[in-house]
Order: C-alpha cells, then structure tokens, then sequence
C-alpha cells in the first residue's frame, strides 16, 4: 500500500483535475479557484474514504470490486492555458483648463478587446502571447485647442491599433532563479512605482520568506504594433525589487528604481524606498510608501527630494451594507529655488498609474479622477466612504484636498491644461478639492464575466487657479473640471 501522505497528494490532484474539466476554458479556471478558496473558511467539507488499494489480481467487470469509471491519468500541469475579454472605456472631460469659455470638452469611445496564451512544453519553460485589439473613437471633440499657457493643442489622429501586449518565455527550475525575457508587463501592488509593459530581461530569486526581482527594460524598445506605428522610447530602467513575506498577511518591501533618459527630457533620477502594506485582519489593511529621489534632473542638476503615502481602510461587515472607511496622505516634496545646484521636486518613477482600490470593487485613480496628478511638489489628504448595496455592487465615496508645498505654476503630469498662480498680486498654495463617486458592478444582468465600473470626478480650484479676462486683464475665480469614466469588462 501507498504511503497515506502519497494518496493524499493523489487525491488532491485527482479532485484539481475534475475541477480543472468542471471550470470550462483554462482561461477561467483562476477565477473558479480563487472563488472557491474565499468562501472555503466558511464552508462545510465533504468527507471520504479513500478506495481500497488494489491486491494485484485482475477484477471483472461485475465484481463489486470494480472501479465505477475508468482510471484516467492525473494531471500536474496544464500545457495550455487561454483567456479573452475586453476591458472597453468610455471617457468624457469637461473644462480641463477650468475655464467654461473656452470650447475643450471631449467624449471619447475606446472599444477593446484581449486574448492571451499561455504554452508549457515542460515543467521548466513556460511562454506567454497577449494581444490586444483596440480604437478609439471621437465622438466629440475639438479639433484644435488653444491652452492657457498659449500653446496650441492639435487632437491627435485616432485609429485602429493592434498591440503585443506581452511576448516572453520564463526559464524556472534554475535552482533558486527563473528568467524571463521579451515584453511582459509590471505591476505593483497599488500602481504606485509602475504599470506597464517593459520589454525585458527578468530575473527572480526566491529562497524561503524572501523573494527578490532583477530587471533590465525599456518600453517599446520593439515596435510590436500591428496596425499602427508605435513612437520607440530612449529611456532604459535597471530595477531591483526585494521583499519579505515571513509576516502573515503583510508584506514588507525595498527596491531601487534607476532610469537613464537618453533623449535628456527626464534625466536620470534614482528612486529608492521601502514599503509595507498587507490586510492583518478581515476588516483592516493598509499601506505605507517611503522613498526617496537622488541622481540628476535634466539639466543635471543632484536631485534631493521625498515622498510618504500612508493610509488604511476599515470595515465594518455586521452593518447595512457592508460601510468601509479610508484616511490616507500623501506627500511629495517640491523646489521653490531653481537658481540653486539642488532639485528638491519629487518626482514618480514615470511607469505609474496611480490607480488602486480601499473597500470597493473597481480601481480608480486614488489621487484623484478630474485631476489625476502625479505626487510631485503636493499634498493630498484624502477621505474615503464605501458602501456594499449588494453582493455583486460597490458604492466608494472619495474626497481630496490639494495643497502645494512651495509656490508653482502647475502640477505635473496632471490631467488638466490650465495654470496656476497667474496673479501675482494673490499667489496661493491653496490646489483645490475633489469630490469622486466610484461605483462598481459584477455579475450583470447575470452574466458572470460581465462587469461595470463607473468613475466621476469633480475638482473644484482653489485660489491657486484664477482665470485672466482677456478684454479687461482681470482673474476671477476658476470654473470646476468634471471627469466621467465608464469601463465594461467581459
């Protein structure tokens, strides 16, 4: 007879299998997995009494003896796995130059889809294929804007593109190492250090608790663009990420961010921080970002600045509807003297996006919807509300407020046009408010892989923004920026 612990290891991977087959396409088969061990806390588990081992003597078919069905192999691996959906936007802007007299409004349709591959010839390659199909269209929008900085923004030419999205082929069982190489994409937890797809060369290490990541990449070093040219970037980044996971449920991390701007735009800034975040409990998590910028500006100047982001959330499950509550802040550092041989601005790495969640279902942008800034020369105080009307619908309700830390002109990397601090006679630190509603649906009209997500956002400016009049050379209040986003998943 076989050892208990080798059946066991049998029937586990006897009962992934039928789940395997039950699941429908291996595209799926993550969500029906992770969906059955979320409510496994809580769920009552059959018992079994494993078959009797076979004595060797040959069994006919009528023998009570006999097995019900025919023995079929086990599955370890699956050599296949595919998925496809679409993850289609609708994005509407009003007033980003916050100033209704001016004609810059946009409603812009970005129907998509994306279809993947993954191919295991061995236990030791694994090589990956993600498309994506995707256009967007104007459905309105002008054609030529003059900003208030007095440049001229043309709209840009929207067509058809057809992107690689990823392309790699991961080596593993190299001891304690796995590599990967070509184009895959990088995320992290809360899209805070990057988002996007590097082509790569990829190292991981993994010993224990520890786990680190060593990167070599630059994005579009290849233009895998099928339908339409892709602009190549100069920009090459050496990344090293390490973290620690011998805490129960939280994560503590450290990492350098090294990125060299050939081009001379961006220069070549040196990021480093430590971080921890995790979800000690059902109802609290939390997050803590420090970091720090050296290495030269474009004009090489030594950077000197940083940045913190800390926040929690907490929930409350035995209430109507599930409520959450979010307090977080973040600050970046800014520079008020330009003349001197330091660049005290904090600056993001350039590959975030700044999008996460608290209690809710959907990501959005936590910094922000209609302003969407980039932590930089800033101080955002927020404060989140979540509700749960249903199993299957999120209700988030987010308020900011902006302030600079020294004196500037705009926010970088922010989603709106218009300047600040225009009147000499009233400069102001004070950036403005922000109010966003996020909700989120799942399982639409019941159909499972079918979800919604939609995003509103409402800046209000503060007396940093104030609008010239220019017949009488006057400022006036700024008018408030909206920003609807609407995302449907399949």
């Amino acid at each position: 007879m076989a050892p208990a612990g080798a059946l066991a290891v049998q029937a586990g991977l006897a009962a992934e299998h039928l789940l395997d087959q039950a699941s429908g396409p291996a595209g799926v088969q993550p969500l029906v997995m992770e969906s059955a061990a979320d409510g496994a806390a809580g769920t009552q588990l059959a018992q079994f009494q494993l078959p009797k081992a076979s004595s060797g003597e040959p069994v006919s078919p009528g023998s009570p003896d006999a097995p019900r069905y025919p023995e079929r192999p086990l599955i370890q691996q699956l050599t296949y796995q595919y998925s496809y959906g679409s993850e289609s936007d609708i994005t509407y802007r009003r007033n980003p130059d916050l100033d209704k007299r001016l004609r810059d409004n946009s409603l812009i349709l970005a129907p998509q889809v994306n279809g993947s591959v993954i191919y295991r010839p061995n236990a030791r390659v694994e090589m990956m294929l993600e498309m994506i199909l995707e256009r967007e269209i104007a459905a309105s929008e002008q054609g030529v804007v003059t900003l208030p900085s007095g440049q001229t923004q043309v709209a840009p030419r929207r067509r058809a593109s057809m992107p690689i999205d990823q392309a790699w082929v991961t080596f593993k069982e190299l001891g304690p190492f796995e590599m990967t190489l070509g184009r895959r994409n990088f995320e992290d937890g809360r899209h805070w250090l990057y988002d996007t797809s590097l082509d790569t060369a990829f190292v991981k290490f993994k010993q224990g608790a520890y786990q680190a990541e060593l990167s070599v990449s630059r994005k579009d070093r290849l233009d895998l663009d099928l339908l339409a040219p892709v602009q190549k970037t100069r920009t090459d980044n050496y990344m090293f990420y390490l973290d620690y996971r011998g805490i129960e449920d939280i994560k503590l991390a450290g990492y350098t961010i090294a990125r060299n701007d050939r081009t001379g735009i961006e220069g070549k800034p040196l990021h480093m921080g430590v971080r921890a975040y995790g979800m000690p409990s059902d109802r609290f998590n939390f997050w803590t970002e420090l970091a720090l910028l050296r290495g030269k500006d474009a004009v090489q100047k030594n950077f000197k600045a940083h940045a913190i982001d800390v926040g929690a959330t907490y929930r409350f499950p035995a209430l109507p509807y599930a409520p959450n509550v979010t307090l977080g802040y973040a600050y970046g550092s800014g520079d008020d003297k330009p003349n001197d041989d330091k660049n005290h601005e904090f600056r993001q790495t350039g590959l975030q996006s700044n999008e996460g969640k608290f209690g809710g279902i959907p990501k959005f942008k936590y910094y922000g919807e209609a302003l969407d800034p980039e932590l930089s020369n800033l101080q955002i105080l927020t404060l989140g509300l979540g509700f749960r009307p249903a199993q299957n619908v999120t209700l988030d309700l987010v308020y900011h407020h902006y302030r600079l830390n020294k004196i500037a002109d705009e926010i970088r990397n922010s989603a709106l046009t218009a300047q600040m601090n225009q009147d000499d006679t009233r400069l102001s630190k004070n950036a403005g408010r922000a109010l966003d509603i996020v909700l989120g649906f799942r399982n639409v009209l019941g159909v499972r892989r079918l979800g919604l997500d939609v995003r509103a956002g409402l800046f209000f400016p503060g007396n940093a923004f104030r609008n010239e009049d220019p017949v009488t050379g006057e400022f006036r209040n700024a008018n408030k920026s909206i920003s609807v986003l609407a995302k449907i998943w399949f």
